[in-house]
């Protein structure tokens, strides 16, 4: 969690900083204030840090411009450099690089302790990052444990969430990690959260195993789906290679009380997706035709139910005899009962497949040339989907 550098300076103006060259890159997010005098140390730098230092080993005429280099390549937020101590004016060379580098620097004027720049600005860091997990477990509180309001409305009030408010949830899954997936979810949460933060004035994100969670207050459907391609555009752009996004967006609702079911509808988006029954990285649910009416049935026992009445002595038989009756079924209702569609689709002959509906049709005692008898199928089939 983090602020972006200009912002954490605009929330501690108490600072005395004065701001010399690099002023394009006062948008990097800063995680931490260090002091670090040596270069020889900087490999123990996390990245996204701004630097501090009196140049007390900087005393060679290259040193310094070294330095600043090091900590560019090292993804350091920024640095800041005492003056009148050791160093009592800034090579110009040094002052051009962070210029052209969009690398902030910034001097601090003789008299200033460094106590009291690191002290303020840590602090604006601890309770951005308190904040920002509060309000995430809050949201998570409320997607897990509905019926307990006492582990989210109390928070979410206090940090100004209005319960009544239309919220929806969207899901954001990556795959295809070449990295540990904890801190490449960990980036692009903040890149979602920064996102939201702009775009929207309440929303909060939270990171799961390979995916992100993000609650959105929206005022009606266009909005959030505006909201949500803006999601989607930032996550696209950070991806790495072999990486790939699928986004599911479920509906809004009309209170913080009732996320637990847009979060449930934009689960089911993704499994669905994973299932190869949607095309698109982004998928809204109110796009899903008929699947928003089964997503919609309360009781999954009702839903299990019928999937297992109409297709579970299919399902068993394949099982049983390692056949594919139940995948040539589908293919058959897919091309609404033409064999030879069927056939041309599953590279086999007409008569196989005349076979296999045949068979299926005596294990399930149904005759498959009527309409209702393939529109329950159907429903069995995408209740499967949903499984």
């Amino acid at each position: 969690m983090a602020l972006e550098l200009r912002d954490l300076l605009g929330k501690c103006p108490e600072v005395q900083l004065e701001l010399l060259a690099g002023a394009d890159g006062l948008a990097h997010r800063i995680t931490w204030v260090h002091v670090l005098e040596s270069i020889t140390l900087s490999d123990y730098l996390s990245g996204d840090e701004l630097i501090l230092t009196t140049g007390i080993a900087l005393r060679e005429k290259d040193d310094l411009l070294s330095y600043v280099r090091t900590l560019y390549a090292q993804n350091a937020a920024g640095v800041a450099i005492d003056t009148g101590h050791y160093i009592d004016e800034i090579p110009s060379d040094v002052v051009t690089f962070c210029e052209e580098h969009a690398f902030p620097l910034f001097a601090i004027p003789r008299d200033v302790p460094f106590e009291s720049i690191a002290r303020p600005l840590c602090r604006c860091l601890i309770e951005e990052e308190t904040r920002d997990r509060m309000i995430g477990e809050a949201f998570r509180n409320a997607i897990s444990f509905p019926e307990r309001q006492e582990l989210y409305i109390p928070t979410l009030s206090e940090f100004r969430f209005e319960i009544e408010w239309r919220y929806a949830v969207i899901v954001i899954r990556i795959d295809g990690f070449s990295e540990d997936p904890y801190r490449r979810i960990d980036a692009v949460n903040e890149i979602v959260r920064k996102y939201l933060r702009k775009r929207i004035r309440f929303g909060a994100t939270y990171g799961e195993w390979k995916q992100i969670v993000a609650v959105a207050h929206c005022t009606g459907p266009e909005e959030l789906r505006d909201v949500a391609q803006g999601v989607h555009d930032v996550v696209q752009r950070a991806l790495r290679r072999d990486e790939n996004v699928s986004i599911g967006v479920g509906k809004l609702t009309q209170s913080i009380r009732c996320i637990c079911k847009s979060h449930r509808q934009a689960e089911s988006i993704l499994k669905l997706r994973s299932r190869g029954k949607l095309d698109d990285e982004i998928n809204f649910f109110d796009d899903l035709g008929a699947y928003r009416v089964l997503m919609g049935v309360e009781d999954p026992e009702i839903s299990q139910e019928y999937y297992r009445q109409i297709l579970g002595p299919l399902v068993e038989y394949d099982q049983a005899n390692g056949s594919d009756l139940t995948d040539v079924l589908r293919s058959y209702l897919d091309h609404n009962g033409s064999v030879k569609d069927t056939a041309e689709s599953l590279f086999v002959h007409r008569n196989t497949v005349n076979y296999k509906i045949a068979k299926a049709g005596e294990i399930l005692c149904m005759d498959l040339s009527r309409l209702a008898n393939r529109m329950q199928l159907m429903l069995g089939y995408m209740l499967m989907d949903m499984m």
